[in-house]
């Protein structure tokens, strides 16, 4: 018996990416470019192909045909971004605004109706060089990639169907608290209408200034402690076969000491952390007690798909040197704009056939949707021909 030919209805998905990206950032993120050389539309295509290649500007304008030169684009830039303090929260609640615009429709008129689990995270950017305006621009954390200065950001994320969308996205000052940080992660998803049922936060989070931030909002959350040193602190209740429920007192016998809960988990690793045996966690918990300790560690696994996440944006962002804190954050939420339409096109791109109403997930990889965004761009502003300028080798030496 024959089959009947499958007729699809395949979506122009490069067309469809490029739409949905620069109609949101001309919508969100207005830099009122208006030259005969470049406005709005091809500087945010040539930050764009900077960004699923992971290249700098100068680069994509070396690459780029009918673009002006890097020069030009980075002073345009410099026009519109505002390196100081003002600018960078102006830029903050213009990506936050763009990135909450994203989410999928059915998310958005469940918001309020309906308790999500969100995840806080902090991601650092290692830096070279000093900052532009105020010292404050700068953090510093254990040695990573030559230095301990970074330039820091935190999330704040929901998850949907098993994927992750950005909400929110905050630089973090040096002068700031972590209670601040989620203090305003907090009420930038308030905005939005975000009700949540559960946080889960970064061991970054581990202080007691956010545990008494969130018992105030009466939000139940679990954050993993750290362990430090050899013996003693939290290490002392690694003791007996199996996970339990305690209390912990931070600081003990100091003015600073705080009481909190705390779950003890024992687990097989699996060859997981590079270890082969048995290994202890500890989570400082709140409102957890009606989850069986069974529930725990695979509830906070959830939020590992995260850390995938960061590994994903980093693939789409753009590289720069310039110390603009503006700049630096327009790349990293531009990285992040991108990671949730791969997630928003995975979720909602689907091929329908014209017998049985059969559904089919359309094909779409992270590596896929970069080469569709190059291979569209391209096509529009064409590619440098680097041959015409290399002078041949032999007309460059000297007569004998």
């Amino acid at each position: 018996m024959s089959k009947r030919p499958s007729k699809d209805s395949r979506p122009i998905l490069s067309q469809q990416l490029r739409q949905a990206l620069i109609g949101t950032l001309k919508t969100h993120l207005p830099l009122d470019l208006e030259g005969q050389a470049l406005d709005d539309e091809k500087l945010w295509e040539i930050l764009l192909y900077a960004s699923v290649n992971g290249i700098a500007i100068e680069s994509a304008c070396n690459t780029l045909a009918d673009v002006p030169s890097g020069n030009t684009v980075r002073a345009h830039l410099q026009g519109s971004l505002d390196p100081s303090c003002f600018g960078v929260f102006a830029l903050e609640e213009s990506l936050n605004e763009a990135l909450q615009h994203q989410l999928p429709r059915g998310v958005r008129r469940r918001l309020k109706g309906k308790g999500w689990e969100v995840g806080i995270d902090l991601v650092e950017i290692p830096y070279h060089g000093q900052p532009a305006c105020q010292e404050e621009e700068l953090c510093r954390g254990l040695a990573k990639s030559g230095t301990t200065h970074f330039h820091r950001y935190a999330t704040l994320a929901i998850v949907h169907h098993h994927c992750r969308y950005e909400v929110a996205l905050s630089f973090v000052w040096a002068d700031e608290t972590m209670d601040q940080v989620v203090e305003r992660l907090l009420a930038q998803a308030a905005q939005v209408g975000v009700r949540i049922r559960r946080a889960y936060l970064d061991k970054g989070f581990c202080r007691k200034e956010v545990f008494a931030l969130l018992r105030r909002h009466r939000l139940p959350y679990l954050i993993p402690i750290p362990l430090r040193g050899k013996e003693g602190g939290i290490r002392q209740l690694f003791v007996g076969r199996k996970g339990y429920r305690t209390t912990y007192t931070f600081n003990a016998g100091t003015r600073q000491q705080y009481t909190t809960d705390v779950i003890v988990l024992r687990r097989y690793c699996k060859g997981r952390y590079g270890r082969h045996q048995s290994g202890w966690f500890a989570y400082a918990a709140y409102g957890m007690e009606a989850v069986p300790l069974s529930q725990i560690f695979d509830g906070y696994r959830r939020r590992f798909g995260m850390e995938s996440g960061y590994r994903q944006m980093h693939q789409v962002r753009g590289r720069t040197t310039s110390p603009s804190p503006t700049l630096r954050l327009l790349l990293i939420g531009l990285a992040f704009l991108i990671y949730n339409a791969y997630l928003l096109f995975r979720q909602i791109g689907r091929t329908v056939r014209s017998y049985g109403q059969r559904l089919r997930l359309l094909w779409l990889t992270l590596p896929r949707m970069k080469q569709l965004l190059q291979q569209l761009i391209i096509a529009k502003l064409g590619l440098e021909d680097l041959n015409a300028k290399v002078v041949p080798w032999m007309e460059t030496q000297p007569a004998s």
